[in-house]
């Protein structure tokens, strides 16, 4: 698991003063409030506790019965008590607006990052079982040639098979095809051939593997320079539905004893309510850690 130094993120919406706000600018002030929004409601539903941890998956290793007997309490002061009746863990808690720059601030000029070892550990296996896990994905982002050629495919609906198939439908037309991936790590190489279809078809190397709550993302490049990216609302874990977007985080951190150290995490949250929430990090490796709270 990654352990973090705690901080605490402070974010503000900062006062806007313009004769006139385009379309995009409007959007980015609404996804912002409602966020905020949302750690409000997360924030309050967390500290109606008492919790207890009722899953903990870290590194593939089920570890909740260290927790067994604990109660948690997030307190309105930042401090995250854990109490058993005879030892008590004091660390500390908050929910913020995640502040990673991971977002597609560089979407425009792919051959930017394309040494970037995103998919180090990447396996054609791993590819197969998110592509195949999840229906409908859809063209996110398609560049040829310096050319945005997304929008030639709005409404395009791929769906993979593990047998090498792949199906596209657009309202009542529909195209088929094959898919074929080998390699390992940065030089897997993905061949798309779908007939009647220009721009898609061709030899992409696997740039990166991006898995969110809400949001699963295939990127493929070709030379650092054409780039074209699938795109799902799916989420891909032990999870019912999740309730928020990724974008927020869930911060824990305590410094000791060991096994309470290994909670510290900037977790992204998958679903939560009045009696659960529910959390997910998964590591650079693709190790995928788990950890649900419930209602005492």
């Amino acid at each position: 698991m990654k352990k973090y130094i705690f901080k605490l993120a402070f974010v503000s919406l900062a006062v806007l003063a313009v004769g006139c706000t385009n379309d995009s600018e409007s959007d980015e002030i609404a996804n912002l409030a409602q966020l905020q929004a949302d750690v409000e409601e997360i924030t309050n539903a967390a500290m109606a506790g008492p919790w207890t941890i009722t899953n903990f998956v870290d590194s593939g290793t089920n570890e909740t019965s260290d927790f067994e007997g604990y109660g948690f309490s997030f307190n309105a002061d930042g401090s995250l008590v854990a109490d058993n009746g005879s030892v008590t863990v004091t660390g500390t808690w908050s929910v913020t607006i995640d502040d990673d720059s991971d977002d597609d601030s560089d979407d425009d000029s792919s051959s930017q990052d394309d040494g970037d070892d995103d998919c180090d550990s990447c396996t054609v296996e791993q590819l197969t079982e998110v592509l195949t896990a999840c229906e409908d994905w859809f063209v996110d982002k398609l560049e040829r040639n310096d050319t945005d050629m997304e929008g030639n495919f709005t409404g395009y609906d791929f769906n993979f098979t593990a047998d090498g198939m792949v199906t596209v439908t657009a309202g009542m037309d529909s195209f088929s095809g094959t898919w074929e991936a080998s390699g390992s790590g940065n030089t897997i190489q993905v061949v798309l051939s779908i007939t009647d279809l220009s721009d898609i078809p061709d030899t992409w190397t696997l740039h990166e593997i991006e898995l969110e709550n809400g949001e699963s993302k295939v990127d493929l490049r070709i030379n650092g320079e054409d780039r074209l990216r699938f795109k799902n609302s799916c989420t891909l874990g032990d999870f019912n539905g999740g309730q928020t977007t990724g974008e927020i985080d869930f911060n824990i951190f305590f410094a000791s004893p060991e096994d309470f150290n290994e909670l510290s995490d900037d977790w992204n949250i998958v679903s939560y309510s009045a009696t659960k929430i529910e959390l997910i990090d998964e590591s650079s490796d693709g190790e995928i850690d788990l950890l649900t709270f419930e209602k005492q």
